[in-house]
């Protein structure tokens, strides 16, 4: 093997390397910016569904009917805690 066609696959490889970490750097930057569009989507619908709980128990107060928070306070939110108690689940009492 002479010298010249080392120095050839040496150029080769330092190419594929060269292109494997732009690669690389492309992959980490759409990581990144979908993370972003991630976090800012969740920041988004967050929101959203805090404004519709409030309007929710502001028209459940205008109209009397009586209110989900009545019921004691066991960490879950109002949909669990009523497909738990359709279910028959022992620790949750109506």
């Amino acid at each position: 093997m002479s010298i010249f066609s080392q120095q050839k696959a040496i150029d080769r490889l330092s190419d594929r390397l060269t292109g494997i970490e732009d690669t690389c750097s492309d992959l980490q930057r759409d990581r990144r910016k979908l993370d972003l569009e991630f976090t800012e989507l969740y920041d988004k619908v967050s929101r959203q569904m805090s404004r519709m709980a409030k309007r929710y128990a502001v028209d459940q107060k205008e109209n009397g009917e009586q209110q989900i928070d009545e019921i004691p306070d066991d960490g879950l939110d109002p949909i669990s805690r009523s497909i738990m108690l359709r279910r028959g689940m022992p620790r949750m009492k109506p």
